[in-house]
Parts: structure tokens; C-alpha cells; sequence
């Protein structure tokens, strides 16, 4: 998992940043800031914590500090020359981005209740006007106007009734730093072959680790075993299909890395909440 640094290149204590290039976001990383990001145009599957989410247009998401995350586009969006272009407006800022003394002030009780539960990833609607005006016109706004714009975004988010969040409550965020190199070559690994069989001695051996011993590793570093992580990804890839086209139901199945149309409609329902096909019908 590697440790990344938002803010300390940047003369501001506010790191704002709009790309296309979502390879960028492709690494499993932590960083001390908070990220609060909204993709406005892109579609893959976003690795927090101990959870897999699909993400599409307007997805939006604060992810706390020291939360390990993923974000996986789609091979449209990774394609040079695709019409499918991302759009992705990132926030990054420390805890206490206003002063050292902040976090001690008896008016940030709700702002660290806010951080509190960014631990575990906030995730947004996607039709949040008021958010979406926040990330478009942050940039355009004089320092101290983007330091009020975003206490007032935290302030806001304080006021949700009931925050969706992402990451399990016993979820604990690993805190080694030097193992980054080998968590995301398994990362490459797993999303270059979760359509076909996975391997545990190939992947252990690509980790430099015996079978028993990833084992351990993988699942202290995600909340799951080798095999719910990749069924999730199957799954995922699974609704995607499901949703964008009208191909056989068992040959979405093999095209997943399903080799048992049983077990795929059994892994499927446990995961998604219903069968592939209410899935399909809901969805349509």
C-alpha cells in the first residue's frame, strides 16, 4: 500500500485537482488527507477499506485519512483516443487544514464526527446539486473563499441524517507502509485475471509469499478472503453487463470467470440481493 502526499508540494493547505487520466488513481494508496472526490464522468469499480463498489457518473465520496483505497475505470476509460473521456474533481486536505490549534475548538465537534465516519467512506448521492456546485467553482475561488466553502461543505455533510458509508465498522486500516509495491501487483494481477481461474500458489509466488502466509496478508489488508474479493469483482463486472446489454444470462456467467452457472446464480444472489435476472429486469 503506498503512502501518498497531497498537500505538501502545494503552497495551499487546499489541494484541488480536475483530470482525465484515470490511471493516475490506478493504485492502491493511503495518504494522511482527506480525499473527498466526485467523478463526474467515468464508470469501474472502487476498492475502500474492506469494500468493492461500483461507481458511475456523478459518484461522489469523502474517504478519510489513512483509508486505504482503489479505484479501478472501466478499459473504456483507460483506452488512449476512447470517446469515453473521465472527468474526475479531487479535494485533498489535511485534518487540520485551518490550524493546529482546530481539531481543539469546541465549534469542531461536528467536524470530527464528520472525519470520524470519513474513515469509512461517506458516499454521497449523485444528484447532490450542492455538492456539485462545490467541486465545480472550488478552484475559481480566492484561498480564504475555498477555506469557508469547505467548512461549509463538512458542516453540511454533519447535517445528514443517515450517512451510507462504505467500509465495515470492524474494518481496521492497516498501518504498514512498506508493503504498497507488493499489494498492488497483486492488485494488477487479480484485475488482469479474475475472468479466468485465479491461481493461489501463481498469485502467492507473484506476492513472494507461501500459500498459507498470503493468505494472512490479503486478508488483513482487505477484510477478505482471496476468493470473496475476486467473486465480488466477478459480480460487479456481472451487474455491469447485466445492465448494458441483453446477452444470455450463461454467457455473462463464463464471461465473469463463472464455471458453474449454479454457483454463479448462488454467488450472485448472496452478493447482489436478488437473481441475475430480477437483477436485469430491475435495472431495465
Amino acid at each position: 500500500m503506498q503512502r501518498l502526499d497531497h498537500t505538501s508540494s502545494t503552497p495551499s493547505s487546499i489541494a484541488i485537482r480536475h483530470d482525465n487520466t484515470p490511471q493516475n488513481h490506478n493504485v492502491w494508496h493511503y495518504h494522511e488527507e482527506l480525499e473527498f472526490i466526485y467523478i463526474k464522468q467515468g464508470k469501474g469499480t472502487f476498492f475502500v477499506g474492506d469494500c468493492i463498489q461500483q461507481f458511475a457518473d456523478n459518484f461522489i465520496v469523502l474517504i478519510g485519512s489513512k483509508t486505504p483505497h482503489y479505484w479501478l475505470f472501466d478499459e473504456e476509460y483507460m483506452k488512449i483516443d476512447s470517446p469515453n473521456v473521465a472527468s474526475i474533481h479531487a479535494v485533498h486536505f489535511k485534518p487540520d487544514f485551518i490550524g493546529s490549534d482546530f481539531l481543539g475548538l469546541p465549534e469542531a465537534v461536528t467536524v470530527k464526527q464528520v472525519y470520524r465516519l470519513a474513515k469509512r467512506a461517506i458516499l454521497f448521492p449523485p444528484d447532490d446539486a450542492y455538492l456539485i456546485h462545490f467541486f465545480e467553482n472550488l478552484s475559481t475561488q480566492m484561498p480564504t473563499k475555498r477555506l469557508i466553502m469547505l467548512l461549509d461543505i463538512l458542516d453540511y455533510t454533519a447535517t445528514l441524517h443517515t450517512p451510507t458509508t462504505l467500509v465495515s465498522a470492524n474494518y481496521t486500516t492497516p498501518q504498514q507502509q512498506g508493503d504498497y509495491l507488493r499489494m498492488n501487483k497483486i492488485l494488477d494481477y487479480i484485475r488482469l485475471h479474475y475472468k479466468a481461474k485465479i491461481h493461489l500458489d501463481e498469485i502467492a509466488h507473484i506476492a513472494g509469499m507461501t500459500s498459507n502466509s498470503f493468505c494472512r496478508y490479503f486478508k488483513q489488508r482487505t477484510g477478505k478472503t482471496l476468493i470473496e474479493f475476486v467473486n465480488e469483482l466477478r459480480i460487479g463486472h456481472a451487474c455491469k453487463l447485466l445492465s448494458e446489454g441483453n446477452a444470455p444470462i450463461k454467457e455473462i456467467c463464463f464471461e465473469c470467470g463463472f464455471h458453474n452457472f449454479v454457483s454463479f446464480h448462488k454467488i450472485f444472489k448472496s452478493i447482489a440481493g436478488s437473481t441475475p435476472s430480477a437483477y436485469r429486469e430491475a435495472i431495465q
